[in-house]
């Protein structure tokens, strides 16, 4: 047995997420159906990153075993090969058999676009970020993610589904970029919880747009409360931009 380690980009917006479920067209399920009959065997896709619905990604790490022999060239290759368009894998690597996508990762980063403007986002822009039309002021953003650095409990960042999981993450760095109409939202973290940035993004947009003063996002922080917290921002502005082993 080899593990093979990939690295993948995707436009997420036709698939119901990463993971495998009973109803909805999922990555995993179309990565899986490809390698079997690539590799005449199948295989268990473990990735480092559960995406939602709509979500992007620019280098989603995944891993899987096997017994077949094929060079990794020739796996990414044929991948490429059967892959939707909308699908890529950048890279295919043989790694030591202790090598897990998941549970190996430091640090995660994701990009939360929102284009900013009364004029909706260009055909090639549209897919990858929220349009919103009311005027976001990113220094008040930026005064008010620093309330959000460091490891906290982030019980208030995350939706019901995940609730039973360990809510202490650490935020390494919050990087809010304004060029134009675009404004890019950066977040570096050990890890996230279900719709965490999403979370984030949606109480940094109260914030920008005067609907929040700045320092309740620490209150926010401190009371633990999802309903205390902002809307969680639609998926399709978000993109998962780095795995860092």
């Amino acid at each position: 047995m080899r593990t093979v380690r990939l690295t993948i980009a995707f436009q997420g917006t036709r698939y119901e997420g990463w993971q495998s479920q009973k109803n909805g067209k999922t990555l995993q399920e179309i990565f899986e159906k490809h390698l079997a009959r690539i590799l005449k065997e199948k295989t268990n896709l473990i990735s480092s990153s559960r995406t939602d619905s709509g979500v992007h990604a620019r280098g989603m790490v995944a891993h899987f075993r096997t017994k077949n022999r094929l060079l990794d060239s020739k796996i990414k290759d044929a991948l490429n090969y059967y892959l939707p368009k909308d699908v890529v894998v950048l890279s295919a690597k043989a790694v030591p058999a202790s090598f897990h996508a998941r549970y190996d990762a430091k640090y995660k980063i994701y990009e939360y676009v929102i284009w900013n403007s009364r004029t909706r986002p260009a055909y090639d822009l549209a897919p990858f970020s929220l349009w919103h039309t009311s005027k976001l002021d990113p220094s008040k953003m930026r005064s008010a993610s620093k309330y959000l650095l460091g490891k906290h409990d982030f019980s208030a960042f995350r939706d019901n589904p995940d609730e039973g999981k360990n809510p202490i993450r650490n935020i390494h760095s919050i990087l809010i970029r304004k060029s134009g109409p675009k404004l890019s939202i950066m977040v570096r973290a050990n890890g996230f919880l279900r719709h965490m940035v999403r979370v984030i993004v949606g109480t940094l947009i109260e914030v920008g747009r005067a609907k929040l003063p700045i320092c309740d996002v620490k209150r926010i922080v401190d009371s633990k409360n999802r309903k205390k917290a902002g809307p969680t921002a639609k998926p399709q502005g978000l993109t998962l931009l780095k795995v860092s082993y």
